[in-house]
């Protein structure tokens, strides 16, 4: 199926002594009509090589002699989404992550299903349902220092452990949490990545919390996208089954664009090809369809034709996309054409 799916390493905390936590792969994808059989299944790849940091409590308020800064957490700018999808293994524990945009800055993150999304300060933030543990993000203007902000406290201190990483600026006390800055960059903006962990999650929590940050993803912001289906029919002939197996096309693009279940199963082959292809209904993206063309029989006397289709789609996290599906069709015994798959 050629939907954008990609396996990608997601790095490990393992140079953190006092962390334990493991890499994850792609295993799904957030691309409408995804889904993948079991020769697209992830498969694990060997970690990169890791960079040995000083042992330290992960909850140390400073260090006397700051590691040097030698691994990074994001190579280069942060990249731009491209519709895949993640997990994460934390301690054995494989979390699935649901893409998941900020309300007002053009960044998204794969938030952990153990957590959600709210408003902290202002701002966007992902963390645990008492929200109190947390990442957050502000974007930087070319009069802020390299610090908090004008207000937020100081940065007075730096977490051992992660020193190793480029992007940390160190951290700072609030109550009985502490609070770590990241500096990122995005198209040529600068970003300050905040999270903050309780004494008691901390362990747990952060090096799930730098995945995250390690996988931050750039989403331009755009206008909501106009539904429909938008396409020229194209020329399948006079005979009624040639305008009968058109119709029927048509009628599973607009239960598609309307999420209509009962109409989308009304035009499938059987039961079983529904329900696989369910997908398409059971998500809240908009689809505009804007192409459809016409490949006919594949030869004479067989029991297959084929349509083309084009589309845009865009998720209710605002991610927009062009696709590209072949509809398939198949006689069935009372001489109708249904669609049998849409690849």
């Amino acid at each position: 199926m050629p939907h954008i799916q990609k396996i990608v390493w997601i790095g490990c905390l393992s140079a953190i002594a006092a962390f334990s936590a493991g890499c994850s792969n792609v295993t799904d994808s957030n691309v409408p009509g995804a889904k993948a059989s079991p020769a697209q299944s992830a498969t694990a790849l060997p970690a990169a090589p890791t960079t040995a940091a000083p042992t330290a409590s992960p909850t140390a308020e400073s260090s006397p002699l700051p590691a040097a800064k030698s691994a990074s957490l994001i190579q280069g700018e942060v990249p731009e989404y491209d519709g895949s999808g993640r997990s994460y293994l934390i301690t054995g524990t494989e979390l699935q992550a649901k893409y998941s945009a900020d309300q007002s800055l053009p960044l998204a993150v794969f938030m952990p299903e153990n957590m959600r999304r709210f408003e902290e300060n202002g701002r966007t933030a992902w963390g645990t349902s008492d929200k109190e543990n947390w990442i957050s993000f502000r974007a930087l203007n070319d009069g802020d220092s390299a610090k908090a902000g004008g207000d937020q406290p100081e940065i007075a201190g730096s977490d051992t452990a992660l020193q190793q990483y480029k992007e940390y600026q160190g951290g700072y006390s609030d109550g009985n949490s502490r609070v770590d800055v990241f500096k990122i960059q995005a198209k040529g903006q600068v970003y300050q990545a905040e999270i903050r962990t309780t004494a008691e999650q901390r362990k747990e929590l952060l090096p799930l919390f730098v995945n995250v940050l390690r996988e931050v993803q750039y989403m331009k912001k755009q206008p909501p996208l106009v539904a429909g289906v938008f396409v020229q029919k194209p020329d399948v002939g006079k005979s009624k089954e040639s305008r009968q197996m058109l119709k029927e096309v048509m009628n599973c693009l607009e239960a598609i664009v309307a999420h209509d279940k009962e109409k989308f199963l009304s035009t499938m082959q059987s039961p079983e090809t529904g329900d696989y292809l369910l997908f398409f209904i059971e998500n809240s993206t908009a689809y505009r369809f804007t192409e459809l063309t016409y490949e006919g029989i594949a030869a004479e006397g067989t029991q297959r034709a084929t349509f083309n289709v084009s589309y845009r789609f865009m998720t209710d996290e605002g991610y927009q996309a062009d696709q590209s599906y072949g509809i398939y069709l198949l006689r069935n015994k009372q001489g109708e054409w249904k669609v049998a798959n849409i690849d």
